[in-house]
């Protein structure tokens, strides 16, 4: 039985980079948003902490910190990811007022035209909208640590 049909919200987990700005002012707006699924928000740099991933995103598999980089990915509660475009559209199906846009992503073409625009846009974001320097993590906010670099930990995975 679905966590909707047992009268249950459904859980989902968006990770997003606590020092983009854009990625910021987008989970600010989210958080306004009438949700029909209960929304966690983790920033990457939380999971960055060691053994926090488990904790805070129940059954996410293991993934590079690359790959959390490059994109928000969206986990539920069985541990399923939904990345980039398909992450933002798996948001919107819960949202109401919202949820008809979603269906966009099902004709031809458009997936694979929202996916090279997410990733267009995403690879500029600082370049575009800034960075903050400051990352909110479970310890409060802290200076990072890397130097200014996007990634400090490039090729470690969570797990």
């Amino acid at each position: 039985m679905s966590p909707i049909a047992s009268g249950n919200k459904e859980k989902l987990y968006v990770i997003y980079d606590g020092q983009c700005n854009l990625c910021l002012a987008s989970v600010a707006k989210l958080k306004e948003l009438h949700s029909k699924a209960d929304l966690h928000y983790v920033q990457i740099q939380q999971l960055e902490a060691e053994g926090q991933a488990q904790k805070l995103v129940p059954h996410i598999r293991s993934l590079k910190f690359e790959e959390l980089y490059e994109k928000m990915h969206v986990a539920d509660e069985r541990g399923e990811l939904f990345a980039g475009a398909d992450g933002v559209v798996r948001i919107l199906r819960t949202v109401k007022g919202l949820r008809w846009l979603s269906s966009f992503y099902r004709i031809p073409g458009m997936k694979r035209a929202a996916n090279y625009i997410y990733r267009f846009i995403a690879s500029r974001r600082y370049e575009w909208f800034g960075k903050t320097e400051q990352s909110c993590s479970i310890n409060g906010c802290e200076l990072p640590q890397s130097g200014g670099e996007n990634n400090k930990h490039e090729n470690e995975t969570i797990h």
